[in-house]
Order: structure tokens, then sequence, then C-alpha cells
């Protein structure tokens, strides 16, 4: 199963490529991904048939317990042959639609990530795992929608796709955090219904994923978003809003039916929601003249119906789910397309300008035929089985049932009338006017249609087939108790066969006086006054309107009112927190013996921060931000810390640099004269940021640690890590993979700053080339030349004694600096040679590689690897080291190099 997505997700990779080298003809390789997939689940029928699922399962976070796993049963079988089946089929479609667009390769790309998101969606048995892929549909359905970029509509249907759906998201997070915490598994198979519906949480739990589905799948109120994704290109509509994502929140209330099935009001709920939103659909469907726009309406009405019939819980309202489902994908997928190739061959939709196309397009009527009989559920195609199965699980119900069978049998009747008007008046009768003369469509675009048409109609004939193989299975995964399958054509004179006859008469009539009931249609709708789209833009408008009124005194643009607020509010909470905890430890808290030298350095650090507060000029405020930093550098060194205090003093003297580089480029300041009242509020800020700090420090070290790290650290470093510098050991060794994060993001970090530090001069400034004095430059060139060689001992003695390649990339960059400072920026890239972000990167690579090597010992990433030539010890830390030597190095001379950029001719 895994397999079969990483497929599908490998050709997403490679579409662009292919789709710039082969144009069209790359649907026919893209294909076969999703084609693997589809006989490969076909392939697992008998055994799931018989009632056997498969699993698997993938570590994910082992530390959470949490697991990607996968299981295949009747139901997941069922969509994951719809999704990969019509996905082979709509690839091929898209590659002959959108033959003529210039991002083919994008499209590809985007549908076959949706594709793969869809199959983890349903195949995903871990309740996070599968929330993962549902948020990927709705990603990628909206790079899907929005593909026409260039069109507003399309950019606005999108937007509201993403914006309901992906909204509306939040609240099935919750409901299965809620889900898997209640039900003690986070798995779907293991959930037990007994313990969830007798838990007091269970209505909020219900309440959380029906909202979840219901956007997903349509139902109303959130319906409005279905009809506008048709702005879409056609292969987008087929794939997404027929067989696929709209089928989603249907197939997560089919996956949890059996555990919330018959308590609290779940089976009420369905039936409601289901049945309303299906003859909403219906009738808005009616009311339409554009093809496209009846499919897509109609797909609103189909989702109504399938809700319903899983609120039933019936024997027959849950074959007739799982019938419904697949003759809907087949038909309205095969619909979908052949509406596309109808504008494709004709430039229209519009059925006032369609007529006699069967003349022109006899491979398309065909498809078209035999999919609207379907849909129309006329016998003996498998609409008509599911049809039938509706109304006799709607029966089964008593008399709330008879009053849900008289909505749908409307539904149905309005139904068929669009199914007659899509095939009957636009390929039969009198010739139409159309703004181009019509021609038969390729066989990437008809192929589709034919073939999904022709299997809703073998299917209906052979009914035996699809009970054994795929309703039954599918019947059982979906239901709470036991179920007895059997499909049947003709079961008798029934209450059910009554009600078929009488909806194809309703039909008839609905589509014999189509104008007339069009009109009352949009009399009622003018009474009405009630638009969708304009309740959502009127919604938008009032929480753009709510943001404002909310944002406005606090977006003041200024900076220092910002930090203000930022910074009382953080220190309030902390202190509200952290006082209470830090007075309990302050009872039995042992303290060390007050040095001299210790509180020397931190009064030397006390007087640089005051320093900077109450001096004026910039480069006063510099000095007393350095002597401030030093002390801490001072202090770290009377508590035998010779790491950290080196590595300290070194980034305290760059960021003096860097601050002092960067406020060389801004204009003058023209602060206004401080007043008492600022003055005495800034101070009271800092001095509650301060005891806050405080507070939650002495919390921390109250509580008391499970356990010694810093023991084991001690006693394992020599042996483990074959080093006597623990700190050292612990970056590139024990806690390496975590110095590679940081390294990473310090490289990413340099790389994006960079170029807005070397943005230009403040205004009326001149470029500086250094120090003008011969004496001084003389005197830097040996200093800088020590420092380098200075930062290599570092790095090689580092792992024994103090030292490292983070330390000795921060004496090597100063090193670096001072050539710059006396030379101009010039001299300082001669030094290099080589561009500072290539030094970055290699050394990311020589950090990774560093870990390679474990992997090919059969060990863990980055497990240290040693040997020892001649008695030296030597091991991957070391290169690993190196590479952080590198990669820092490369940053900070990347950042400072564009900051010293000289403005020469």
């Amino acid at each position: 199963m895994l397999t079969g997505i990483l497929g599908i997700l490998a050709a997403m990779l490679v579409a662009p490529l292919l789709a710039k080298r082969l144009d069209q003809r790359a649907a026919w390789l893209l294909a076969l991904a999703p084609l693997a997939a589809f006989l490969w689940f076909v392939a697992q029928v008998p055994q799931i048939a018989s009632g056997v699922p498969l699993r698997e399962s993938l570590a994910w976070v082992p530390a959470l317990g949490v697991s990607l796993s996968f299981s295949l049963d009747g139901l997941s079988l069922l969509f994951a042959l719809l999704i990969s089946g019509i996905g082979t089929l709509i690839v091929l479609y898209a590659g002959s639609y959108l033959s003529d667009h210039h991002q083919l390769g994008r499209f590809y790309a985007y549908l076959l990530g949706f594709m793969a998101a869809m199959l983890g969606v349903v195949l995903a048995d871990d309740l996070i795992g599968m929330f993962v892929f549902w948020e990927l549909t709705s990603i990628t359905s909206f790079l899907l929608i929005s593909f026409q970029h260039e069109k507003p509509e399309s950019r606005r249907a999108a937007l509201q796709a993403l914006l309901i759906t992906g909204g509306d998201g939040l609240a099935l997070l919750a409901g299965l955090i809620l889900l898997g915490d209640t039900g003690g598994s986070w798995s779907f198979s293991t959930l037990d219904s007994q313990t969830i519906q007798a838990s007091p949480v269970f209505p909020a739990i219900a309440v959380l994923i029906l909202l979840g589905c219901f956007t997903k799948s349509a139902q109303f109120p959130f319906h409005i978003w279905l009809p506008n994704a048709m702005n879409a290109p056609t292969p987008v509509s087929a794939y997404l809003h027929s067989a696929t994502m709209v089928k989603a929140g249907i197939y997560l209330l089919a996956r949890l039916n059996p555990i919330f099935g018959g308590g609290g009001g779940w089976d009420g709920a369905l039936m409601l929601f289901g049945a309303g939103t299906a003859l909403l659909g219906a009738i808005l469907a009616f009311r339409q003249t554009d093809l496209k726009r009846m499919l897509a309406y109609t797909t609103v009405t189909v989702p109504g119906q399938l809700t319903m019939l899983l609120g039933t819980n019936t024997s027959y309202g849950l074959q007739a789910f799982a019938i419904y489902l697949l003759a809907h994908s087949l038909y309205k997928g095969a619909l979908f397309m052949a509406v596309g190739s109808i504008d494709h061959a004709t430039g229209t939709r519009e059925t006032g300008y369609l007529g006699g196309l069967i003349r022109f397009m006899p491979l398309t009527g065909a498809a078209v035929a035999l999919a609207a009989f379907s849909n129309a559920g006329l016998p003996p195609f498998f609409g008509f089985i599911a049809k039938e199965f509706q109304y006799a699980g709607l029966i089964e119900l008593g008399p709330l049932g008879w009053a849900i069978t008289a909505v749908m049998t409307i539904t149905n009747a309005l139904l068929l009338t669009v199914a007659g008007i899509v095939f009957l008046r636009t390929f039969l009768g009198k010739q139409g006017r159309y703004p181009k003369t019509p021609h038969e469509v390729g066989v990437a675009m008809w192929l589709g249609p034919m073939l999904l048409a022709l299997a809703g109609f073998a299917l209906g004939v052979l009914s035996d087939f699809p009970e054994v193989w795929l309703i039954d299975a599918a019947v059982q995964a979906i239901s709470y108790g036991p179920v007895a399958v059997r499909l049947y054509l003709w079961g008798g004179l029934t209450p059910a066969v009554v009600t078929s006859l009488l909806t194809v008469t309703l039909g008839v009539l609905f589509y014999l006086n189509s104008h007339r009931v069009r009109n009352a249609l949009n009399l009622a709708r003018a009474l009405w006054h009630i638009k969708g789209d304009r309740l959502w833009d009127n919604l938008l408008h009032g929480i753009f309107r709510l943001a404002a009124w909310l944002a406005t005194p606090f977006q003041h643009g200024s900076l220092q009112r910002h930090l203000a607020l930022l910074v009382g509010v953080a220190s309030v909470i902390s202190l509200a927190i952290a006082a209470p905890l830090a007075l309990h430890g302050l009872r039995d808290m042992q303290t060390s013996p007050i040095l001299p030298p210790s509180l020397g350095s931190c009064l030397l650090t006390l007087a640089g921060a005051l320093g900077v507060c109450f001096l004026r000029e910039r480069i006063a405020q510099i000095a007393a931000l350095s002597l401030s930093g030093l002390g801490l550098g001072l202090f770290f060194l009377t508590v035998n810390a010779p790491d950290v205090a080196i590595t300290q003093i070194m980034v305290e003297t760059l960021s003096v640099v860097f601050i002092a580089l960067v406020l060389r480029r801004l204009p003058r300041s023209r602060r206004q004269p401080d007043t008492a009242t600022r003055r005495a509020l800034r101070l009271g800020i800092a001095a509650l940021f301060g005891l806050a700090i405080a507070a939650v420090m002495l919390a921390s070290l109250g509580r008391p640690l499970q356990g010694d790290i810093a023991e084991w650290f001690t006693a394992h470093s020599l042996p483990l890590g074959h080093g006597a510098n623990v700190v050292n050991v612990i970056l590139v060794d024990f806690r390496a993979f975590d110095t590679l994060g940081e390294i990473l993001v310090v490289t990413l970090a340099a790389l994006a700053a960079a170029p807005m530090l070397g943005s230009g001069l403040r205004p009326g400034g001149t470029a500086q080339r250094g120090f003008e004095s011969v004496l001084l430059q003389q005197t830097l060139k040996p200093f800088a030349v020590l420092m380098l060689l200075i930062a290599l001992l570092l790095l090689w003695r580092g792992h024994n004694l103090p030292g490292g390649g983070f330390i000795g990339a921060l004496v090597a960059a100063c090193g670096v600096l001072l050539v710059a400072l006396g030379f101009g920026s010039r001299a300082a890239k001669g030094v290099l040679r080589a561009e500072p972000a290539t030094l970055s990167g290699l050394g990311l690579a020589l950090a990774a590689g560093a870990g390679v090597i474990g992997l090919l010992r059969g060990q863990p990433f980055l497990s240290g690897s040693w040997i020892a030539p001649g008695g030296v010890p030597l091991g991957s830390p070391l290169l690993f080291d190196v590479g952080v030597l590198l990669a820092v190095f490369g940053a900070v001379m990347h950042m400072l190099l564009r900051l010293l950029d000289e403005k020469e001719a």
C-alpha cells in the first residue's frame, strides 16, 4: 500500500520534466503509476472479499507511539480502486484536454499529488496519519482549482474551497484527538464503540467530526464551494468533485459508522442533513443551463444521498450506500469528462446552443447515453440497482422512512430530468448553433468516458460480480453488525419498484415541462432573496471588519510599543506561573559560595546593561553592550566553563561588529525627547521582565530531575565518544543530529538575511575601504593569520580540550573580519578564495556525510566510527566537526561580507 502511494509520488516528481520533454505524450507514461496501483488493488480483491484485511505499519514518531499504519478492507479497497482506476483515465484525459497549456507538467504534478493524498486518506489506519493526508487533499485541491490562476473566478473558488474544507479541518483534528484519547487507541481498527458512546464527551466528538466531514463532502450549508470549484479545468472536476474529494468526507463517515452508529443522534443527523442537501442540490441543478454546472449541483445531491443512506443503518440502506457510491463515481466521472469533450469540440457548454451532436461525436454520445441512463436510474444499469435499494432501505425505517422517500422521489425525478437534458437535448434533435464546427475528440478523451460508462452497464447486468467481490466486503466494513448482501435487478413488484415507477413518471413530466418548472424555481429563488455566494462574501467582509476593529489599537506602527506590550504580557504570565514554584524551590535549593571573580563579572555585566539604558550615542551604547557580553564571558570562565566562555566572547565580538555595521547603514536617529512617564514605564517593564526570567530559572532549578544527565555524559564521554571534552562530544556525537539541524538553520538564516543586509549605504554615507593607517594595517596581517591558525588548533584539539568546530569557526571569522576591516571586503574575499555560501554547503555535506558512515556500517545515522592509524584516534565526529566549522564560518562570512561590500568603481 505504501509502495503504491510512493510510486505515485515519484511520478509526481518527474511529471514536469516528462511533460517538458514529451508534451501530452507524457500522460501515457505517468498513467502507468496509478495503473500499477490499480492492478495491485485488483489482485487483493479475492483476499479482501474473503474477509481478511491487509495491514502495514511503519514507525513514524516512536517516542509518541505514533505509527504510519495502513489497512485495506472492503471499504478502503472500494475507494482505492476508484481513486487509482479513475485517476489513470483522468491522467490520460488531462494530457489531451490541456495539451496546449504551457504548465501541463505542473498540472500533472498537482493531480498525482492529490491522488497520492487521497489514497493515504482511505488506506490510513492511524487517526493522525489519516488527518495529515486529509489536509494534503485540501492543499492539493486548492492548487488544482486555482490552476488557471489568471482568472479571478478560479482564484476565488480555490480560496473558498480552501477556507471551508481546510478551516473546518481544525474541528476534525480536535474531534480525532478526543476520539483517540477517549477510545484508548489511535487506530481505526481497534477503537471500541461501547467505550466511546458511553463517554460524556461523545456528543462533542460526534459534532466535531461531523463538521469536518460535512464541509469536505459539501453538505448543506457548506455546499457552496463545490459548484464554484467547477471553475477548475474539467479533468479536475471529473476527478476531485465526482469520484474522490467530495467522497473523502463520505469515506470518514462510513469508516466511523460502526463506532458512532446507533447512538447520540448520529443516525438522525446524517439523515436530516443528507436528505436536505440532496433535495437542494437537485433543485439547483435543474435551474442551470450550463452542462458543467448542472453536473456540479447533482454532485452536491449524491453525497447528500450517500450521507442519508449511512444514517439509515438498515440492511438495504447500507447496501444502497456501497452500490450508489460505486455507480455514481462511474457515471459522474464519465459525464464530466464527456462534457469537457463537448466544450472542447464545440466551444460551448450552454444547452441553448447544443443539439444533434451525435452526428459529429458518436463515440462521446454513446458514452454519455450509457452514463446518463445510469444517472437516471434506469434498468439494467448499476444506477438502477442503487436507486431500488435506496428506496428499500428508506422504507425499512417505517413512517420516517416514507417521509424521506417522498423527498428522494422528487430528488431522483429531478436527477432523471437533468440526465435527459444532458443527453437528449445535447446529442439528439436538430443541430445546435455551435461557436465552432464540432468534431470527435481523440482517443485519450473518449476512452475514459466510454470505459466508465460501460462499467456502469456491465456491473448492472452482471450484478453477481460486484456483490461477491466488492459490495459485500464494503457493507460489512461499514455496519456494526453482520448484513446479508444480495444484489438483483428484479426482486418482484415491491414498494421500492412502485416508487421507482413514480420517480420515472415525475422525471418525464419534469422533462417535458422543463421550461415551466425552471421558471417556477427561478421565481421562488427571486422571492427567497438568499444566495449562498452572497452570504459567503458578507461573512468574509464581516470577518475582515472585525479583524480591522480588533487590530487597529495594536497596529500603530511603533516597534517600541509592540515590544513593550509583548514583553509585558509575557512577563506577567510567566511570573504568575513561575513565582510560586520559585518560592517553593528556594526553600530546599543548595547554592554554591559566592566567589569574588564571579561577583565581579556579574557586576561588569550589570554595568554594561545599565550603560545601554542610560547612554544616548549609538557608539557608546555598542561599547556598553560589548562590556555586558564580556562580563558574561568572564563569568563562564570563573565557573570552569572555558568552551562556553570562548564561544560567548567570540559571539559577542562578532555581534558588536554586526550591530556597528548595520547602524552605519541606517539613517540618523530622530528620536523625540523622552518624558519621565515613558522612562518610568520602560523601567517598570524591564524590571518585570527581569523578575520573570529570574522566577522561571529558579523554578526550573528547584524541580528535581529524573537521573543525573551530567553524570552520565561525564562517565560515558571518553569510553563511548573517545573524547575528554564532554561539551564537544555531546555536540558532535551524542547529540549530533541536533547540531546538524542547528547548522542547517544557521546556514538558511544567513542565506535569507544576506540580501537584506547588503541593501546599500544610508543616505549621504560613503563606503569605507578599511583603515587608512598603514601601521595598523601591517599589524592586522600577522594577527589575522595567527587567529586562523588558532582556529585550526581549536578544531583539532576540541574533542579532548576546550575548542571544537563551532568555536574554531567563530575565531576564524574574527580573523578574516580583521582583514576585511583593514583592507576592505575584496581583500577578505581573496583570503577565502571561495564563496562563503559554497563553504556552508560543503560543511553541511561533510556533516551529513559523517552520518552516512554509520549507515554504511549498519549503525544508526550519525553513529561515531573510529580508527587509530599510528595510535592517533580518528573518527567520523572529527569529520562532522569540520563540517560544523565550514558551515558556521561560511554563514557568518556570507553576512559580514554583504555588510562590508564596497561601492567601488
